[in-house]
């Protein structure tokens, strides 16, 4: 009975929040820049965000960071704007802003009273075609990042055993590269190269706007049109999405860092989501994903963790939003007496019996009221709403497949997820890495 509750209560939320959200509107301009609105009158509030389809994976060899670096760049000021003027006239706005980098795209973006976007649509426009780069900043803002990578990779045993796996698992594919580069290509890198880097990429058929909250479209495609819409057009080429190709068999490494514990890791590369190709098999590679790690109730939890005491944590991830291919991952940390081969032997039997027997058909009801779960709440946030928004125009998968996530989500049974299980997931694509506490002689 109280399933039945929960379950009916989801799927009412789920409907009033799918007939209250407002469909989404889009232009496109002649010189390439894509506009993507979806009003929402709850509040005066609205979040804008600038993507671009550059990231981590547009990089050339030897080169690796500048994505990241050049993020840095676009609050260095331009033209019109001074060094940090961007980030001060938001804040007077009573708004705040930011950006972030992946191996897909860059993005900027700014919450700000709904009666400001046209003014930061402007600013946008303006530090995106008139940017100052000038050397003295550059050479500030390297040695931050160098910094940043430090504290985030180097000196994190567990970052720097991902980054080596990454690295390993992939042949071709440019996500073997780490976003913030790596160090012997920072140190490298000059001024002349971020101006490259900005002439090549920063240019209006890489650029979209999304603007989510209370704002008219009509007003919207206006502004656009006067600010990005003006930018002139340059070519862009083609942008680098490799084939991966296919494992030859299991690889193997072992990292030796200074660290307190062992942590044993596999990944493996799997395919993302093509509406219309394979809504169903990813759909189902996300559910086995959440029925394996998704909480303290999961099976790698619940099972290797608490009953079998062969890690004191562990965990798996998939992400069907990104472009090519993602690398699906499970881990675990290992603490005193609990053995690398144990726990992979653990790991692996949990997924041979992922593929064996049928999931529960409860467990699989609730893994999929906890992803239905997420994606209502998720619509109380104006970022998250954008974000979803952009991520998937950027990745090739359509901003207008969006709503149709849930629908593959709630199609899938548990004979699909044993065949997911067992085309994807096996041991000869995979790789396995082990992180080996460094002993000091």
């Amino acid at each position: 009975m109280l399933f039945r509750l929960t379950t009916l209560l989801i799927l009412t939320v789920l409907s009033i929040a799918s007939a209250q959200a407002a469909q989404l509107q889009q232009a496109e301009f002649k010189n390439g820049v894509k506009l993507i609105v979806e009003e929402d009158h709850s509040a005066p509030v609205a979040m804008v965000q600038v993507w671009l389809k550059v990231g981590g994976r547009d990089e050339l060899p030897g080169k690796t960071g500048l994505a990241h670096v050049f993020e840095h760049m676009m609050f260095k000021g331009s033209k019109e704007l001074g060094p940090g003027e961007f980030s001060r006239r938001i804040s007077a706005m009573g708004g705040n802003d930011n950006a972030f980098t992946s191996t897909d795209y860059t993005a900027y973006f700014e919450t700000v009273p709904s009666s400001q976007v046209a003014k930061v649509l402007n600013m946008e426009a303006e530090r995106f075609a008139n940017l100052k780069l000038r050397d003295e900043d550059f050479q500030k803002e390297i040695k931050v990042i160098m910094e940043e990578r430090r504290m985030r990779t180097e000196d994190d045993p567990n970052s720097r055993m991902f980054e080596e796996l990454s690295a390993a698992s992939l042949r071709l594919h440019p996500y073997r590269n780490p976003v913030i580069g790596w160090m012997q290509d920072l140190e490298k890198l000059t001024i002349e190269d971020v101006k490259a880097f900005y002439k090549k990429h920063y240019v209006p058929n890489n650029a979209i706007v999304v603007v989510v909250g209370d704002v008219d479209f009509t007003e919207m495609k206006k502004v656009v049109a006067k600010s990005f819409g003006r930018l002139k057009s340059r070519p862009v080429a083609a942008r680098f999405n490799p084939v991966e190709p296919e494992p030859f068999g299991p690889k193997r490494i072992n990292v030796e860092v200074p660290a307190q514990l062992p942590m044993l890791a596999i990944t493996i590369p799997t395919p993302v989501w093509k509406p219309g190709e394979n809504d169903r098999e990813v759909a189902a590679l996300t559910l086995a994903t959440h029925i394996m790690a998704g909480g303290r109730s999961a099976r790698l939890s619940r099972e290797i963790v608490d009953q079998q005491r062969k890690a004191f944590a562990a965990g798996a991830g998939y992400d069907a939003s990104s472009m090519g291919l993602d690398l699906w991952y499970a881990y675990g940390m290992l603490g005193p007496g609990q053995s690398p081969e144990a726990f992979e032997g653990a790991l692996w039997a949990l997924i041979d019996d992922m593929e064996r027997k049928p999931v529960d058909v409860k467990r699989l009801r609730a893994a999929k009221r906890n992803i239905i779960a997420a994606q209502v709440f998720a619509q109380d946030s104006l970022y998250l709403r954008a974000k979803e928004i952009g991520r998937m125009e950027v990745v090739g998968i359509g901003a207008e497949n969006r709503d149709n996530w849930l629908d593959e989500i709630e199609k899938v049974e548990p004979s699909d997820i044993q065949a997911a299980v067992k085309r994807w997931l096996k041991r000869d694509r995979s790789t396995t890495g082990l992180l080996k506490p460094e002993v000091k002689s």
